[in-house]
């Protein structure tokens, strides 16, 4: 495809929203997408990935293409339930150069589409962006949704905004994770294959965008945060429920696992200072036992009881999941590593990047 294949592709921006029986959360989400002023200039257009829906959440999106005209709104019907999936299908329908996710619970601020435009256009090696989310709760949140606000992909991703490529945790929550079309393609191309599915049903396995930004990192490309660049995360009262927590922390834990193996294969922060028998199963699985172990033996009743707002309830949650996962994984840990290792979209970065050459 070149050095510069984004050039290739028509300017503007695709917003994706991708579904699962969404028919009582999109309404909202279209009309703050219909209220977008945009300028004169940028081609934009809507696309709605309907991923395994067993309700009229196509119909229903199909009802709001009058209040966009002229401005296309497409429903692509995805019948792979999970959000990777999705997500994969979007990149492939996207007609314009920068692709934009939202969720169907995310309502945009009125210059997204400029916004992200802007981005995109002043710094020509940023492959990926987000920006800053504010909640909207249903219902009054409880006390201790302030201190894991983050888990929900609420607050500010960064302490600043600007290029985060090399800042400690460099991840980009899903939630408005805007990127550009041709690269993310390429990359799928190239036999990119997610390791996480997304949350599917009631598992809350997630962090496909981390996987997204560990690999178009490695590909030499910078990521972007921006304070500015907003939007409001609406959250039903359901999961503001402890049991809901529990489950997304137990989902994050089990996550964690498969985040490490990237940072070991593909060498990045902390594993590139590891010496090679700290990248083990033995090792990772010895570390995590004896973590689960030390906060069993200091508070055995924050981890056997769990009780609404203990923080060391919900450390232990991820902890024991992330346990549970390795020890899943002892049989295929190292292949693991080594087939993202080994990947051609990993190896083929020398041959042809896709970094501007500018």
């Amino acid at each position: 495809m070149g050095s510069n294949p984004h050039e290739r592709m028509s300017l503007g921006v695709s917003v994706v929203i991708c579904c699962h029986n969404s028919a009582k959360r999109l309404p909202e989400t279209l009309k703050h997408l219909a209220a977008q002023q945009v300028s004169e200039g940028i081609p934009w257009e809507i696309v709605v990935i309907d991923n395994a829906s067993t309700d009229n959440t196509a119909e229903m999106a199909l009802r709001h293409q009058a209040i966009f005209h002229p401005i296309p709104l497409r429903v692509i019907d995805e019948p792979v339930a999970g959000l990777s999936h999705a997500r994969e299908r979007g990149v492939r329908e996207a007609r314009h150069e920068i692709i934009s996710f939202i969720d169907d619970d995310n309502w945009v601020a009125a210059d997204w589409v400029n916004h992200v435009n802007a981005i995109f256009a002043q710094q020509p090696d940023v492959g990926v962006c987000g920006g800053k989310v504010d909640a909207v709760c249903e219902i009054d949140p409880p006390a201790w949704f302030e201190w894991i606000k983050g888990f929900y992909a609420v607050g500010s991703q960064h302490p600043r905004s600007g290029d985060i490529t090399n800042a400690p945790g460099t991840l980009l929550w899903g939630a408005g994770l805007s990127m550009r079309t041709s690269v993310v393609r390429k990359l799928l191309d190239d036999g990119f294959v997610f390791l996480l599915s997304g949350r599917e049903g009631n598992h809350l396995l997630s962090g496909e965008d981390t996987e997204l930004c560990f690999a178009l990192r490695t590909l030499g490309w910078h990521l972007w945060y921006d304070d500015s660049l907003r939007l409001l995360h609406f959250i039903p009262k359901e999961r503001l429920r402890w049991d809901y927590t529990r489950r997304l922390m137990h989902g994050m834990g089990k996550s964690s696992v498969l985040f490490d193996l990237y940072l070991s294969a593909l060498d990045c922060p902390p594993f590139d200072t590891y010496p090679a028998w700290k990248k083990t199963w033995p090792y990772q699985f010895l570390k995590a036992f004896r973590r689960c172990g030390t906060m069993i033996l200091f508070h055995p009743g924050d981890c056997f009881f769990q009780s609404e707002g203990s923080m060391i309830a919900l450390r232990f949650e991820m902890m024991k999941a992330r346990l549970l996962m390795l020890w899943s994984l002892r049989k295929r840990y190292l292949k693991l590593v080594d087939l993202i290792a080994g990947s051609s979209w990993a190896n083929n970065q020398k041959n042809h990047r896709a970094k501007p050459s500018g």
